[in-house]
């Protein structure tokens, strides 16, 4: 993964977080978590979208404070490193 993709990821991720709320399925009974879950995994390269970050970012979600920091350690360790010279 890229560092760009990675960015755009938790950016996504943010962003449903901020939307979300406990009663939102109730609300809106078509809401589907892992319709969000896919739409944060758009444009990541294939291969990334493993069950382990799929479930943190549904953690992530439903509760951002406990897991965004686990969500960030681990996307951001799917980004090789660079040389700061390139």
């Amino acid at each position: 993964m890229k560092l760009d993709e990675a960015d755009l990821l938790l950016q996504r991720v943010a962003t449903i977080a901020i939307m979300y709320y406990p009663g939102l399925p109730a609300d809106s009974p078509e809401y589907k978590l892992n319709d969000d879950i896919d739409w944060c995994l758009d444009d990541t390269p294939p291969g990334a979208a493993s069950a382990e970050l799929r479930d943190l970012i549904g953690r992530t979600v439903l509760d951002p404070t406990a897991h965004r920091q686990a969500l960030t350690a681990l996307v951001y360790g799917m980004v090789p490193d660079t040389d700061a010279t390139e």
